[in-house]
């Protein structure tokens, strides 16, 4: 497409899909990993409710999860968008404003993964 002398490449949707398809596979990963931790700790008696420490790194990291979580139902339907619509200005909107929102994630897991994890241990 061209709009006043800037040609603009639509990327293609196969690309997308596939990469979309490892996306959710590592954000589900992700996921079982976190329950698979908060399952162990709550087994060994380490849950929310033991001190402010562990209520605290609960609810940051589990907040953290939801938020994953909803990232991951997002790609659903805009998967969906892509299969049923192709690649529109639109959708790729759509698709922009998710990926700002999905990276937004990843540097609030940086500053909870440094200050829960590496930081956590300090007295």
């Amino acid at each position: 497409m061209r709009a006043r002398g800037i040609v603009r490449r639509t990327p293609p949707a196969g690309a997308l899909l596939a990469f979309a398809v490892l996306t959710f596979v590592l954000g589900a990963a992700f996921l079982f990993i976190e329950v698979s931790e908060f399952a162990r700790m709550v087994e060994k008696g380490a849950g929310p409710s033991r001190s402010a420490f562990l209520s605290a790194f609960f609810t940051l990291v589990g907040t953290h999860g939801v938020h994953v979580a909803g990232g991951m139902i997002a790609l659903i339907y805009l998967v969906a968008q892509v299969l049923a619509y192709g690649l529109p200005a639109a959708v790729l909107r759509r698709l922009l404003c998710w990926s700002l929102f999905w990276h937004a994630l990843d540097i609030v897991w940086v500053g909870v993964f440094t200050l829960v994890y590496l930081m956590g241990d300090w007295h």
